[in-house]
C-alpha cells in the first residue's frame, strides 16, 4: 500500500518538472533549420513509470497526454508538458536531430492534499523521438523524494512513453490533476 502511495505521489510530481528559464541566447545570427514541427503537438500516451528504492522495483502504467511546443530562445528549443500531471513548470528539451530531441534536467516539487505527502522529482536525463507519421517515443530517467512521515524515501524513477499525434498543435496548458495507475 504504501508503495502505491509512493508511486502515485511520483506520479503528481512527473508531469511539470522544469528546468531553468531559457539559457540559450538568441544571438540574431542562427542559421539552424528549424525541425521542432516534426515533434510538437499533443500525443496520447501510454506507458510505465518504474520507481525503485531500497532496492525494491515497483511499476505503474500511466495514460497521459503529452503535448510539446515551441520554446523560445532559438531554432531547437522545445517545452514538453503532460496534461495530467501537472507542476508549475514545464520540462525543456533541445532538438538535436531533424526527429529527435534531448530532455533537459529539470526538478519541481508537489505537494499532494489527499495523501499529505510532498514529492519532489528531479529529471537527470531524457530523449524523444518521432519518425515521420510514427508514434512518440520518451524515456525520461531521474530521482525522487517523498516526504510522508519522519524519514524521506528516496529512489530512482524511469518512465517509458510512447505516444500516437493527435494532430493538434501547441494547444494550451490544462491545469488537471487526474491520473490513472495500475499495478501489475
Amino acid at each position: 500500500m504504501r508503495m502505491r502511495m509512493l508511486l502515485a505521489s511520483a506520479l503528481l510530481v512527473l508531469g511539470g518538472c522544469g528546468g531553468d528559464d531559457d539559457k540559450e541566447g538568441d544571438d540574431g545570427d542562427d542559421t539552424t533549420t528549424d525541425h521542432r514541427s516534426n515533434v510538437t503537438g499533443a500525443y496520447e500516451s501510454t506507458g510505465t513509470l518504474s520507481a525503485t528504492f531500497n532496492g525494491e522495483t515497483q511499476t505503474g502504467e500511466l495514460d497521459d497526454t503529452v503535448r510539446i511546443s515551441e520554446a523560445s530562445g532559438s531554432k531547437t528549443a522545445l517545452s514538453l508538458r503532460s496534461e495530467s500531471l501537472t507542476c508549475d513548470r514545464d520540462l525543456r528539451a533541445t532538438m538535436t536531430g531533424e526527429n529527435t530531441f534531448f530532455i533537459s534536467e529539470g526538478a519541481c516539487s508537489v505537494f499532494d492534499e489527499e495523501s499529505k505527502c510532498t514529492a519532489d522529482l528531479s529529471v537527470t536525463s531524457g530523449r524523444g523521438s518521432r519518425e515521420p507519421n510514427g508514434p512518440l517515443q520518451l524515456t525520461l530517467q531521474g530521482k525522487f523524494t517523498v516526504r510522508c512521515s519522519p524519514l524521506p524515501i528516496v529512489g530512482d524513477f524511469t518512465l517509458l512513453l510512447t505516444g500516437t499525434r493527435t494532430g493538434a498543435e501547441a494547444l494550451p496548458r490544462v491545469e488537471t490533476r487526474l491520473f490513472h495507475v495500475t499495478h501489475p
